[in-house]
């Protein structure tokens, strides 16, 4: 600056701030758009450990898992043997057993016969250990569940006046129970074992005798809707 020249005037600093304004935050420009990622994908960065599980129910990273129950067939041979060695002599026609089927889910035996539903341990009835033992898988349904919906069947479509041997019998049962706790059905040669024996001539001409043949393997419960047994 020159000797004898005047300094300019500025405005002072205080002069030219602006109080702040105190109030509800401004609203965002755009509203806020759902994020949607395949199943099984991770959730990256906000999200971690957050995952979307096969059958799409998302889970909190501390939420406890369902807990799983095995479950299984187990599969008798009521004739002991003689239809694997007589079939082929009476029906023109090779038959490996005649089946009669249960479950076992929650550490007990459940069967349907002239009865109604029925349950044991494991290998109860009179009809002892079974000949096959088939993995249907595991299944969520909780015990409370399960013994509701077995109630459901036995007052609906498996009381004991509904049995028929050939087609409403505890193959029908088990494959019924099975889809319902695992989507699985049973194997298909117990489930078609009726068909084919109904399409030989004999056991066409046996049918009257043999639909009325009620059977109940004895040494199980009562199914009832109180307590899971009678």
């Amino acid at each position: 600056m020159r000797p004898g020249s005047v300094a300019p005037s500025f405005p002072s600093v205080t002069s030219r701030l602006v109080p702040l304004r105190r109030g509800p935050a401004p609203e965002p420009p755009f509203p806020p758009v759902p994020l949607h990622l395949p199943e099984g994908r991770a959730v990256q960065p906000c999200l971690q450990g957050l995952r979307l599980p096969l059958g799409g129910r998302a889970r909190a990273p501390m939420e406890e898992p369902l807990a799983l129950h095995p479950v299984k067939l187990y599969v008798y041979d009521l004739s002991k043997g003689m239809a694997r060695r007589l079939s082929h002599l009476m029906l023109g026609k090779q038959l490996d057993g005649i089946w009669h089927t249960s479950i076992i889910v929650h550490k007990d035996e459940f069967f349907y016969g002239s009865g109604g539903i029925s349950s044991c341990a494991p290998g109860g009835t009179l009809l002892g250990p079974p000949d096959t033992v088939v993995d249907l898988g595991n299944t969520e349904v909780t015990e409370e569940i399960f013994l509701e919906y077995l109630s459901s069947l036995g007052e609906s479509a498996f009381r004991g006046e509904s049995y028929n041997l050939f087609e409403h019998n505890c193959n029908t049962f088990s494959n019924e129970v099975a889809q319902f706790l695992t989507g699985k059905k049973i194997p298909s040669y117990i489930t078609d074992l009726p068909s084919e024996v109904l399409a030989t001539p004999f056991g066409q001409a046996l049918r009257p005798l043999l639909d009325s043949i009620q059977i109940q393997p004895p040494g199980g419960n009562t199914f009832s809707r109180h307590n899971g047994q009678s």
